[in-house]
């Protein structure tokens, strides 16, 4: 239950307190229970909408190296580093992006905008299955990285407008953790799809690209039908819940929930040193991202196994992955502290990749993957969340947020 009262200084409330006049204070109270009822709503149909979302853009995106490995290459006639190029080529429009979309994410409504971005990408994967040159690869990869441009940013901006700081973590690493779990997914779907009889002209990489880009495109309506367009008026909550939402968002200016865009919200996010230093941590841990999610297969192909076998020996380094996301995210939350929890898998990271790149073993090598990915999931993650637990209103946060990842993925 949600109640305001008036009580002298000094009573004894549960509550929240706010000055109105001398001797005097409002006391706010919202039933815990009723609260985190309220909020596993958001979980089911937020979180699980933003993390299915984030799932299928995953595999959308890094399938190339499922492809790969498949024989896209050989199929295309590409050649030199033409496969190379195909794979960046993607952050030639998904960079420049990122940050605007941030911004219009409360202007035009996270319900419209991720469902138009998210039914965009999916016909262009679904589009890359039928390419027949490096032309056309290139063209759906550059359309691929414009649609799918704003959701990590617009993400992370959402739970900031609907989660206090101490509930941010768990969600963040649930959302997230579907990256590892869709690389996972991804590595035992491409095995089933390779094992499929086809033509000449029908290559099993291509069964990859148009299976996934037509599950896409069958989510996209039912994420609009189910996804909340107002935290405050989402058609799950009671009149009650409404209520208590509302005075979530009284009692905690640092959302902004209401907050009109200004110019000078956007420069005193550019100016913010707490924002230069996120980008350029950003940006050596989003090298070892998509560096590892995308050449992955390849790597563990390398170690010795079949294209088919070097598959499905990526998914145990994924859900371990997926693991430790959520165990440190956990943890970040319940100490109130995300520093410590990220500077640990940071360490993880390092050491993972020093064993890849210094190790002839190939068991060693294939250990190393393990301890890479412990610091790999993490760090992404959390770190943005970090951020965004430190930057107050909403469109100053947006900037922010949305201003890291460009410039973490244009130097």
């Amino acid at each position: 239950m949600a109640e305001k009262h008036e009580s002298k200084s000094g009573s004894s409330q549960v509550g929240e307190e706010h000055d109105v006049g001398e001797g005097h204070a409002v006391v706010a109270y919202i039933d815990p229970v009723k609260e985190a009822k309220m909020m596993l709503k958001f979980d089911i149909w937020a979180v699980g909408g933003l993390g299915i979302l984030y799932m299928l853009a995953n595999l959308d995106r890094s399938n190339i190296g499922n492809a790969q490995i498949a024989g896209l290459p050989q199929d295309l006639g590409l050649v030199g580093n033409q496969y190379g190029t195909a794979v960046t080529l993607l952050y030639a429009t998904y960079v420049p992006f990122e940050g605007p979309v941030a911004i219009l994410l409360k202007i035009i409504g996270p319900k419209h905008l991720l469902t138009v971005c998210c039914l965009s990408w999916g016909l262009v994967c679904l589009c890359t299955g039928f390419v027949q040159n490096w032309q056309g690869l290139y063209a759906c990869r550059m359309l691929l990285g414009f649609f799918e441009a704003g959701l990590i940013p617009c993400i992370n901006v959402y739970l900031g407008m609907v989660y206090k700081k101490s509930e941010r973590g768990k969600r963040s690493s649930v959302i997230f953790a579907f990256s590892a779990l869709a690389s996972a997914f991804g590595g035992i779907f491409a095995y089933g799809l390779t094992q499929i009889r086809t033509g000449t002209f029908f290559s099993t990489w291509r069964a990859l690209f148009i299976v996934e880009g037509t599950m896409t495109i069958l989510v996209a309506p039912l994420f609009y039908i189910f996804f909340p367009a107002s935290p405050r008026d989402a058609w799950f909550l009671t009149a009650e819940e409404k209520d208590m939402m509302r005075l979530r968002y009284e009692l905690d200016p640092h959302w902004g929930i209401d907050e009109s865009f200004t110019w000078k919200a956007v420069v005193d996010g550019l100016i913010d040193p707490k924002f230069h230093l996120h980008w350029i941590f950003q940006f050596a841990v989003d090298i070892s991202l998509y560096g590892f999610t995308t050449f992955l297969p390849a790597i563990v192909n390398g170690l010795g196994y079949t294209s088919v076998m070097a598959n499905l020996m990526t998914v145990p380094i994924y859900v371990w992955g997926l693991l430790t996301f959520l165990f440190t995210a956990y943890m970040s939350d319940k100490t109130g502290n995300r520093g410590y929890w990220i500077g640990g898998p940071v360490l993880c990271l390092i050491v993972g990749y020093a064993l890849l790149i210094s190790v002839d073993s190939l068991g060693v090598r294939y250990f190393a993957c393990f301890v890479a990915v412990m610091g790999i999931y993490p760090t992404t993650g959390m770190s943005l969340m970090w951020l965004s637990d430190n930057s107050a209103q909403h469109f100053k946060r947006a900037t922010m947020v949305g201003g890291t990842l460009t410039l973490a993925r244009t130097i």
